[in-house]
């Protein structure tokens, strides 16, 4: 960031922190993020709000099924589960630590879809404990957590070991 001209000085006038809004070209980083941007393919505009950021929280998305079914290309072959986690599952939201907690339960779930269905081979059964375990983890927030969530050292693969209700 020094050799590109970003940060102004690499030793700060005593005091002041190396990325201090006076020692930080902002122009200069907003450049060269667009040039990273399109060096790897990614959208290169800015809105006039977002400045220079890694991540756009302007926009989240979560998906409706935490898992689905892809049927094989073999004929007479098992589908194929694919299982959503964390960020791909359900949208961070960082200042609260919820995405860490929905990443660490989300992981937890997916691995007891995948027991399940390895174990006994019924979609039907496999899809409505996922769904049943995605509404309880979409419950999960700071101000809830204690109403919907067990004491982790009950915690186990199982989801009705974690969510109240299941």
């Amino acid at each position: 960031l020094l050799d590109t001209g970003c940060i102004r000085s690499g030793e700060p006038a005593h005091g002041v922190k190396l990325l201090d809004a006076a020692n930080v070209d902002m122009h200069c980083l907003q450049t060269l993020a667009q040039q990273v941007a399109e060096h790897f393919g990614l959208p290169t505009d800015f809105t006039p709000t977002q400045s220079v950021m890694v991540f756009d929280f302007s926009d989240t998305h979560r998906h409706e099924q935490a898992l689905l079914f892809q049927e094989a290309s073999d004929e007479g072959a098992a589908p194929l589960l694919i299982g959503m986690a964390g960020d791909a599952l359900l949208e961070p939201f960082w200042p609260t630590g919820l995405g860490c907690i929905r990443g660490f339960l989300s992981a937890l779930d997916c691995v007891s879809s995948l027991s399940a269905w390895f174990s006994t081979g019924d979609r039907d059964l496999v899809q409505r404990k996922a769904e049943a375990a995605y509404r309880a983890l979409k419950s999960v927030d700071a101000k809830t957590k204690d109403m919907t969530l067990k004491p982790d050292s009950e915690w186990r693969l199982d989801p009705a070991t974690r969510y109240k209700g299941l």
